[in-house]
Formats: C-alpha cells, sequence, structure tokens
C-alpha cells in the first residue's frame, strides 16, 4: 500500500519557507511560524523536507535557483558585453537595495547570523558566495577581452570586491535606505571597473 500523495506544492512551500528565513532569519524562525507560513503542519513539513535545518538548507537552494540564478548570474552570463551585464547588475543592486521591504540577500543574512557555527551550513552558504564571484568574474573576464575595461582590471580581484560591496550595500539597506548612501554605493563600484 502507497503513502496518501502530497496534496501540496513542495516549491510553493519552499518558497514560503524562504521568504520566513529571508525576513527573520534561521534562529528567530520558529517551526510554528513555518506551519503558518506554508499551510503544513510539522509532521507534513518534516516528513517532506526534514527538520529545521533540512528546510533552511532547502530553502537556501531555492532562493539560490530563483533569486540569485536568474536575477544575478543569468544578468552576468547573458551573451553580448560583459561589461554592460555587469553594470546591469550593479544598477540593479539601487532598486532592490531602496524597495521599501527590502531583506537583505538571505545568503550574507545567513553567514552573519551563523558565522561558522555549523560547519555544513558554513560550506553551504560558501559555496553559493564563490558561484556568484564566479559569474562576476566570467563577465568581467569577458568585458576585459572585448576591451571594455582596462587591461590591468584583475577580474578575480575585482569580482571579490564587488561581491563585498554587494554584501555590505545588502547589510546597510536593511537599516539606512538613505538613496545617496545608496547611489555612492553604487557609483563606488561602478568606479572599480574604470
Amino acid at each position: 500500500m502507497s503513502g496518501r500523495p502530497r496534496s501540496f506544492d513542495p516549491e510553493e512551500v519552499l518558497s514560503q519557507a524562504m521568504l520566513t528565513f529571508w525576513r527573520h532569519g534561521y534562529d528567530a524562525t520558529g517551526l510554528s511560524q513555518l506551519e503558518a507560513e506554508t499551510g503544513l503542519g510539522r509532521q507534513s513539513l518534516y516528513a517532506a523536507f526534514g527538520d529545521k535545518r533540512a528546510l533552511f538548507l532547502a530553502a537556501v537552494d531555492h532562493y539560490f535557483k530563483t533569486v540569485i540564478e536568474p536575477g544575478f548570474v543569468a544578468v552576468l552570463d547573458a551573451p553580448g558585453s560583459g561589461l554592460h551585464n555587469v553594470l546591469s547588475v550593479l544598477q540593479s543592486w539601487e532598486t532592490v537595495a531602496l524597495a521599501p521591504d527590502f531583506s537583505g540577500c538571505l545568503i550574507g543574512n545567513s553567514v552573519a547570523e551563523m558565522g561558522r557555527r555549523d560547519e555544513l551550513m558554513a560550506q553551504v552558504l560558501q559555496r553559493k558566495f564563490e558561484l556568484m564571484e564566479a559569474a562576476l568574474e566570467r563577465a568581467l573576464k569577458r568585458a576585459r577581452q572585448a576591451g571594455e575595461v582596462p587591461r590591468s582590471l584583475n577580474p578575480k580581484v575585482t569580482a571579490q570586491s564587488l561581491l563585498a560591496m554587494a554584501q555590505g550595500l545588502a547589510v546597510l539597506a536593511r537599516v539606512r535606505s538613505d538613496p545617496a548612501v545608496v547611489r555612492n554605493v553604487v557609483t563606488s563600484a561602478k568606479a572599480l571597473l574604470k
């Protein structure tokens, strides 16, 4: 006899869990809150995703797949000008950081919250940063090869610097959404490409 079929969409549940962790953080998100936000009881959540930690890791993967890949990696890897693609991403920082419901970056928030206290989570989060850095580096290499940026620009170092600025802005904008500050950070990021 097979088990009862699932009567929920796992992607929708992951989206709701992701938003809950993103808004409140890992520690502050309780199981009762996850139940309320996803519409699933504890047993259904555990059966589908495992414990809270496993659900969080699945939510981080979902965040990367639904937010970072289309809005960051795909933009950087799009055909055409590598410089244009990087500038498009930098410009999007301003729009996103000034949104009234801005909650920062789930990956950056989680690193700041958990640090290295959970080695597996730290490795997963570090890998996501590496993927973002690699996408920036690929676009910057294309821009350098096309002569869009100075030949002296180091794509790896510049990618690391831009990622650090993005994460710093994501943290800062959660508590200080001053348009002038956000614009200054974006302008400084663009200056690294000259």
